[in-house]
């Protein structure tokens, strides 16, 4: 019997939070959706301040000229090549293992996946930006990229989102029947049987957009450290349902999110309606949104005993992690990615490692029943092939 092919994969992944590049060094054995995924290694960039601003900018929507996208692209591919370097240099993985190619997401700037415009230029049509030059790491690294994994799902009807479910699958399927990112938006994989076809992915609820730009607000801090703010205090239904009536998404069935989903004084709002409440109250009843939304939709699934795996940054805030454990403690087991081989901060990254890997096999990576496309197709463009 011959050996399985192996390959060797980057991925990246900014995310919603605009706070940092993770990159994952991933080992993939097989091939389609028979293969396996093992994390070799994973690190960690600080976006720099100016480059976080122009992005912020232009995730905002504010009138920039093109040569600032053109500029922030470049920027974003730059960091990109030194970032897969720093992992490089920094082994843990095989000695003399060669990198194959790399899968990047992109930044997302504006994320329209029901856009109802007609014009001249365009029929409605669902539509996302991952902004992202990769040609630096094509010219640095020597090796393809792939990239603008959504427009394939986006133009055959779906939104694009979330596509880690599948990827999600090939990593946790063997260990968990519910997978969930805390990262700017809460979203989950929900594996309801033993096949492709009954995988399962929501988004479900704003978590470190919220937490942390409360935190930005009232501490003057990036996030709160640990969840201490929040644990100090207790929290309050009066802002509890503030926050519900200004920051929660409407609407059923299939649904993705991102920071266009909420406006942009959505915080404020929040604040200038509770003037009286003092920032542990106000993150402590953050985290209780989080909690309650999350519960809501487990209790929605109608099984016992299940076990759930979190990653993503919100599983460092204690707070957070406190109150889903207390939510949750009927309805199953509550585990952290970390505890599985695969640290919470490289969940996203190794997952789109995997999902690069599908899309050279030919393999969609987007599922009708978690986006609403129709028949996607293999999708990624690929540059220095």
């Amino acid at each position: 019997m011959s050996k399985p092919l192996e390959r060797i994969i980057a991925g990246c992944m900014t995310g919603t939070s605009l706070d940092g590049l993770d990159v994952a060094l991933v080992k993939i054995t097989g091939t389609g959706l028979e293969m396996r995924a093992e994390l070799l290694g994973h690190h960690a960039v600080s976006l720099p301040e100016d480059l976080r601003a122009a992005l912020m900018s232009l995730a905002s929507g504010e009138a920039r000229e093109p040569i600032v996208y053109m500029r922030a692209a470049r920027a974003l591919g730059e960091l990109h090549a030194g970032g897969i370097e720093q992992l490089l240099a920094g082994g843990g993985h095989p000695p003399g293992a060669k990198l194959d190619f790399v899968t990047a997401h992109g930044q997302t700037i504006w994320h329209a996946p029901r856009d109802s415009r007609k014009d001249d230029l365009s029929q409605p049509e669902p539509k996302s930006w991952q902004l992202f030059d990769p040609w630096p790491i094509v010219r640095r690294l020597k090796v393809p990229v792939c990239y603008d994994l959504r427009q394939a799902d986006l133009v055959a009807g779906g939104e694009g989102a979330p596509l880690t479910p599948i990827a999600d699958w090939v990593m946790y399927r063997d260990r968990a029947e519910l997978v969930f990112n805390l990262g700017g938006i809460c979203n989950a994989t929900y594996f309801s049987g033993e096949s492709p076809r009954d995988i399962r992915g929501f988004d479900l609820v704003p978590c470190n957009l919220l937490l942390n730009g409360l935190a930005e607000r009232l501490l003057g801090k990036p996030y709160d450290t640990d969840g201490q703010c929040a644990l100090a205090g207790k929290p309050s239904r009066a802002v509890v349902n503030a926050i519900k009536k200004d920051a929660m998404p409407h609407g059923q069935g299939v649904q993705s999110l991102g920071r266009e989903s909420f406006r942009a004084d959505w915080l404020d709002r929040v604040l200038e309606s509770q003037p009286n409440a003092n920032a542990g109250e106000v993150l402590a009843s953050a985290v209780e949104v989080v909690c309650e939304m999350i519960g809501l939709f487990v209790m929605g699934l109608e099984e016992v005993d299940l076990q759930m795996v979190f990653a993503g940054g919100g599983v460092r805030n204690k707070a957070l992690m406190q109150g889903l454990r207390t939510q949750l403690k009927v309805m199953g087991e509550v585990l952290i990615s970390d505890d599985m081989g695969i640290p919470c901060e490289a969940r996203e990254a190794m997952a789109w490692a995997v999902l690069g890997a599908l899309s050279q096999d030919g393999v969609p990576v987007s599922l009708p029943q978690v986006t609403g496309s129709t028949n996607p197709g293999v999708a990624g463009v690929w540059a220095g092939l």
